[in-house]
């Protein structure tokens, strides 16, 4: 019942949209059961790290150590909640306004509203410099080995930035294996986006 009634609702931090069920269930059964102190903590470090900061994950597990599933549900909410009100400009008092009607409780909102009035500016500029860069390659590696690699393939690693790995990103290493035809085929329309991409660059 209380989700279908905030399913009415629209929230200017969700971009006027509904907020997600599994966020509504966040804030009232694990950030409001956080210490203020702690909540803002967190919230803090996730801030830092959604700007580029490093995954302070000792941290982060110290101050979740109450709650369960070492608090990455907890760290998945407020990663949402802090890039979307940045996102969407939502100023800190709508911010504060809309979580507490969604059952934070006011001194949790306004430790809250606090990392978000020090770190928007710098979300919102880390946004526009990865706009369009979902779970961005970092690199490609040819591992092929004699004894390891099927016949006829090439076995390649990747690695990639900030992935999303059950709600947290993290930079994540994948072993793939192509036949070699197929690498061939992927590296020449590599190529030929590359070229496409070059004529663009060169107009501007």
């Amino acid at each position: 019942m209380v989700s279908f009634i905030f399913s009415l609702k629209k929230f200017r931090f969700c971009g006027e949209g509904d907020c997600p069920d599994w966020v509504l269930a966040e804030i009232i059964s694990t950030l409001s059961n956080l210490s203020i102190e702690n909540l803002e903590k967190l919230s803090d470090l996730v801030a830092a790290r959604i700007c580029g900061g490093t995954f302070e994950e000792s941290g982060i597990k110290l101050l979740t150590s109450t709650l369960t599933n070492e608090g990455k549900t907890a760290v998945a909410c407020i990663h949402f909640m802090l890039i979307n009100a940045a996102r969407y400009n939502c100023t800190e008092s709508i911010f504060g306004e809309e979580i507490q009607q969604l059952g934070l409780p006011k001194e949790h909102a306004a430790a809250m509203c606090s990392v978000l009035q020090k770190r928007s500016g710098s979300i919102r500029q880390k946004l526009i410099d990865k706009a369009f860069r979902i779970n961005e390659l970092q690199c490609v590696r040819n591992v092929t080995s004699s004894g390891e690699t099927p016949a006829n393939c090439a076995t390649l690693e990747l690695k990639i930035s900030q992935e999303l790995v059950e709600g947290l990103p993290k930079d994540t290493t994948h072993i793939v294996n192509l036949e070699r035809s197929q690498m061939i085929a992927l590296l020449e329309e590599l190529k030929v986006c590359r070229d496409v991409m070059d004529k663009y660059e060169n107009k501007n």
